[in-house]
């Protein structure tokens, strides 16, 4: 997608926010995330692997996994056909990033943001999270936020580790931290 000013990053930033119904927020957050994939220079398509990065230890983080996990199986429209299918991964089992394209991780996961972001880098994975963080540590290539308003943010530092680029047009739609 190329754009021949702001209005039309404009005006896609305006699709980001309006193209998922309210819903909960988990499937909100992984709905707003996928948005992004039509502007990876690399397409994914078809089936797409998603691992769900959790603390095992911490309950919160499990339930919110199972959340994301149930919200992915019961269907997410991801744009361009894709089809995401999702897996569970502890914080302890980082190695099973290298069979997944895309990671969304959980809240909580600050002490192992420098865990996450080598096994994703090392294996190529597109992270999203919640938690700004993250990004903001150069540890998670996406950022999703929907309340108050729908915002992504993106680390160009995550993204060179995982070689994971997008159009030029995305820089005009996301916050860099």
């Amino acid at each position: 997608m190329v754009f021949p000013d702001r209005r039309g990053a404009a005006t896609l930033l305006l699709w980001f926010a309006l193209a998922s119904p309210a819903a909960a927020t988990e499937r909100l957050d992984i709905q707003v995330g996928t948005k992004a994939l039509p502007l990876l220079t690399n397409k994914m398509s078809g089936d797409v692997p998603m691992a769900v990065v959790y603390d095992p230890a911490n309950a919160d983080s499990k339930t919110d996994a199972e959340g994301i996990k149930k919200n992915v199986d019961d269907g997410i429209d991801a744009p361009g056909g894709i089809k995401l299918s999702a897996m569970l991964v502890g914080v302890g089992e980082l190695s099973k990033l290298s069979t997944a394209k895309i990671a969304f991780l959980t809240p909580g996961l600050s002490a192992h943001f420098d865990a996450i972001g080598a096994a994703a880098a090392g294996a190529g994975v597109l992270t999203i999270s919640t938690d700004i963080e993250c990004v903001k540590a150069g540890k998670c290539i996406l950022g999703v936020a929907t309340k108050p308003s729908v915002t992504m943010y993106y680390s160009k530092a995550a993204s060179e580790a995982a070689k994971i680029t997008f159009s030029q047009a995305f820089t005009l739609l996301v916050k860099q931290p």
